[in-house]
């Protein structure tokens, strides 16, 4: 900058002293001038880009900064009230069915847990609570004539072979978990067909891989969930 500014007072001098001496510019001289104003007004330009450029770059770091936490903020809200919504849809469907209430804490929990498993999964937490009510309507303690125990009946030799023991499954937490477990290795097995996992699940993969296994149970699972859906857009 300083030497930018010695240039333009030599080049002042110069004037005055052609002026001084009535002369007129050179050849040369002229040459010099054009020289020294094609490169300065680029240098000028350049200048005062960056100056209007900095208090925008602040505005929209501030802006960005702003819309992030806000983004957060109604990711947050939307979870909560999507919980919400399915803690009293869960509710409302049970008194619809008659069948034995659930204290809030405990579907709470269920949810909490059934949504923190599914992430990252293709698996729909809302057809996991189908699942569950079709398994064992939300009954913890539930066991089945073939041995199947817990919210989401799980069969003691498959939780063997995820390595989880007959006694753990007791747990409504490890039994959900399990469940899930499950689910995923069966999707990813069926190339993502939720049919076939869902009918897998409750009948065995052998019955699916040789064509003998029947559509009844996969049907009664998306009927509650159709149900249920529609119940929580209508609380929506």
């Amino acid at each position: 900058m300083q030497t930018w500014n010695r240039v333009i007072c030599v080049w002042a001098l110069l004037i005055c002293y052609m002026i001084w001496q009535d002369q007129p510019p050179t050849e040369k001289n002229v040459k010099m001038l054009s020289m020294v104003e094609r490169y300065q007004q680029p240098m000028s330009d350049k200048l005062n880009q960056q100056i209007q450029a900095k208090p925008l770059n602040m505005v929209n770091v501030a802006e960005s900064k702003n819309t992030s936490h806000s983004n957060r903020s109604s990711d947050i809200g939307a979870v909560k009230d999507t919980q919400s919504d399915l803690l009293q849809m869960i509710q409302e469907y049970i008194k619809a069915h008659h069948e034995k209430t659930i204290s809030e804490a405990d579907l709470k929990r269920y949810v909490n847990w059934i949504d923190q498993y599914t992430k990252d999964s293709k698996i729909e937490p809302l057809w996991i609570i189908a699942m569950m009510w079709q398994e064992s309507r939300m009954i913890e303690n539930s066991v089945s004539s073939d041995g199947a125990i817990g919210l989401l009946q799980i069969i003691p030799s498959t939780a063997k072979w995820l390595g989880v023991s007959k006694s753990a499954l007791y747990e409504p937490e490890t039994n959900i978990k399990t469940g899930i477990r499950y689910m995923k290795y069966l999707m990813n097995k069926y190339n993502g067909n939720l049919r076939k996992a869902t009918i897998a699940y409750n009948q065995g993969e052998g019955n699916v891989d040789r064509g003998k296994a029947r559509n009844w149970y996969y049907n009664q699972v998306n009927k509650h969930y159709t149900k249920m859906k529609k119940l929580l857009e209508e609380l929506g």
